[in-house]
């Protein structure tokens, strides 16, 4: 599935990033870029 996330790098999105990528979604990603250690590489 096709997922995007305003977000994506706080406390609970990041958890929940971390847990859609491993099930395999493909996930985009729109946030400020402060924290890019937060997201997971397969996420565009």
């Amino acid at each position: 599935m096709k997922i995007l996330l305003i977000g994506g790098t706080g406390t609970i999105s990041s958890a929940i990033t971390r847990q859609l990528a491993e099930q395999g979604h493909e996930l985009w990603l729109i946030n400020r870029g402060n924290r890019r250690d937060e997201v997971p590489e397969s996420a565009i």
